[in-house]
């Protein structure tokens, strides 16, 4: 009994980037933009989970932040990153969600943010600094809006939301 107890609930086996892009279309002119305007940087976030064996999942967090100075676009970052996680045997329904749709993406995060900063410093602007994710709450929200999808017959993303960065 012991021994099932030491068990690890949740195991990273391991993490990915999946898809990524950065687009500056409008360089080298939105740099002299940048002088006189502040850019305004819409980020969105998603989670999507997909089972691959009994207890072994692909979990992708996806992040999108997209800058304009007026309107005029100055970036978009795009990134999938993604995580192979096992999960110990017998849990909830509920433990299952909570570990996939909140820990894993809480593990993610500090490696995606850290890349979106890279790209945004690396494509001329300042680093892009992603505060914290409370992904419980993320979830949470979504819960009522995926239920009335689905007596509505209507298509969700699994997680996600938009939000100022």
């Amino acid at each position: 009994m012991a021994e099932e107890a030491a068990q690890p609930q949740l195991t990273i086996n391991t993490q990915y980037v999946k898809d990524h892009s950065f687009e500056n279309p409008n360089a080298p002119g939105i740099y002299g933009s940048m002088r006189s305007g502040k850019p305004d940087i819409n980020v969105s976030v998603d989670v999507t989970p997909t089972q691959l064996q009994d207890q072994v999942y692909e979990v992708v967090l996806s992040l999108r932040a997209e800058a304009k100075i007026g309107d005029t676009a100055a970036f978009l970052v795009e990134l999938d990153y993604a995580a192979v996680v096992s999960l110990g045997a017998d849990l909830t329904e509920q433990l299952r969600e909570h570990l996939i749709m909140i820990e894993v993406p809480r593990h993610l995060f500090p490696f995606a943010r850290a890349i979106l900063a890279d790209d945004t410093r690396d494509g001329g602007f300042p680093p892009l600094m992603m505060g914290p994710i409370d992904f419980a709450q993320l979830y949470m929200s979504r819960k009522p809006a995926e239920a009335a999808a689905e007596k509505g017959g209507e298509e969700t993303p699994a997680n996600g939301a938009n939000g100022q960065g």
